[in-house]
């Protein structure tokens, strides 16, 4: 039986390995197959060494290798054909640079993140990124589950964006040995973290306050839903000077937009049955569904915005519930905060470095639900 001839026109690769170049030996393998893609020395339908040939080629373990020629399959760079060995692309199609992944807490719908990460998706698309997300859920007991993550970070990444605030998801991250960027509410960077965006929650309170001085305001009642989240920016609300803060927790029986609006409906509703609106007090609604249900009950009980009653909210840029008049507001635009992760990474990618100071968060805007003297009550 005669025996198979090794195939001796196959193309080695046409660089080296360095050790001491900071990246690891299946990232330098990866980019090295890529640049001789891209650049027309393997060109498209060519058949590469397979992966124990590259190993002996380069000097480095199969596993090495073997690691390398997967990714660039998932990257859409090379195509593996059973019993005949993987080849480049025959069909010009689209290649990915890397691999970036969005990491959150699992929990209901959140139209906020939904927007930030479809905006993430298109940025790095055009820049040629691959882009996966992640969850992380929660156990009854407190404990974590890292499955459907450690399921994404099994392929090779180059850059998790971790959107998520216990420690735990961090060190995990840390422990993986992939790089990520936080994106919280800290004053650092968690430990092992390439960088962090922060997300500042509190960034348009200056801008609130000054405006509730110039409306003659000098008392906030902050409108939440209890038991469901921490309104962020009321600690820095609390510590202003020359202004009274207080809560009104309204309690959703529900999660989602409906049981929040009627939420603000009932709450509100038996808290004017109580008592008369000030017009020193603005009311302040940590979501803007919670705000549209108390519109409501301000019609019913024959009240006027602003002259009776003053109201500010919370709300997400383009994604938020349709009112009649421009609400008094913190608004936070998911669009730009993606757009803001998506340079920081981009950077990263490009440069090795995570871009120190970025952060996204709300900034004020007047309205005319909060009766500042310049804007008409009509």
């Amino acid at each position: 039986m005669p025996t198979r001839k090794a195939r001796t026109d196959l193309k080695m690769p046409p660089f080296a390995l360095q050790p001491g170049d900071g990246r690891p030996l299946a990232r330098q393998v990866v980019d090295g197959l890529r640049e001789a893609v891209a650049g027309g020395y393997y060109s498209h339908g060519d058949r590469i060494p397979d992966y124990r040939a590259l190993a002996a080629a380069l000097g480095v373990s199969a596993f090495v290798t073997k690691a390398a020629v997967r990714r660039l399959a998932l990257e859409g760079v090379l195509e593996a054909r059973p019993s005949r060995g993987t080849f480049v692309r025959g069909v010009p199609g689209r290649t990915w640079r890397g691999h970036v992944v969005f990491a959150r807490m699992e929990s209901a719908v959140n139209p906020f993140l939904a927007a930030l990460a479809s905006e993430l998706r298109v940025v790095l698309k055009r820049a040629d990124y691959l882009f996966s997300q992640a969850t992380v859920g929660t156990g009854n007991d407190g404990s974590f589950d890292f499955s459907l993550l450690d399921a994404v970070l099994s392929r090779s990444v180059d850059l998790v964006i971790a959107r998520c605030s216990p420690p735990q998801v961090f060190r995990h991250l840390a422990e993986r040995g992939v790089p990520f960027a936080a994106v919280a509410d800290l004053a650092a960077p968690p430990a092992g973290a390439a960088g962090m965006t922060r997300l500042d929650y509190g960034a348009a309170v200056p801008d609130f306050l000054a405006a509730c001085r110039a409306a003659g305001i000098s008392k906030v009642s902050v409108c939440r839903a209890a038991g469901f989240h921490r309104y962020a920016p009321l600690p820095r609300l609390r510590g202003a000077c020359g202004i009274a803060v207080r809560t009104l927790p309204l309690k959703p029986d529900t999660k989602g937009d409906f049981a929040m609006e009627r939420a603000g409906y009932d709450g509100f509703r038996k808290h004017l049955a109580s008592r008369r609106p000030d017009r020193d007090t603005i009311y302040l609604f940590s979501d803007d569904h919670l705000a549209r249900g108390a519109f409501l009950a301000i019609a019913e009980a024959g009240l006027t915005i602003p002259r009776d009653i003053r109201i500010a909210t919370w709300a997400n840029a383009g994604i938020g519930p349709f009112h009649p008049r421009e609400l008094s507001r913190m608004e936070i635009d998911p669009v730009a905060a993606g757009e803001t992760l998506a340079r920081a990474a981009l950077k990263f990618l490009r440069t090795g470095a995570y871009p120190a100071g970025t952060s996204i968060g709300p900034v004020w805007h007047d309205g005319e639900t909060i009766g500042i003297p310049t804007t008409s009550d009509a």
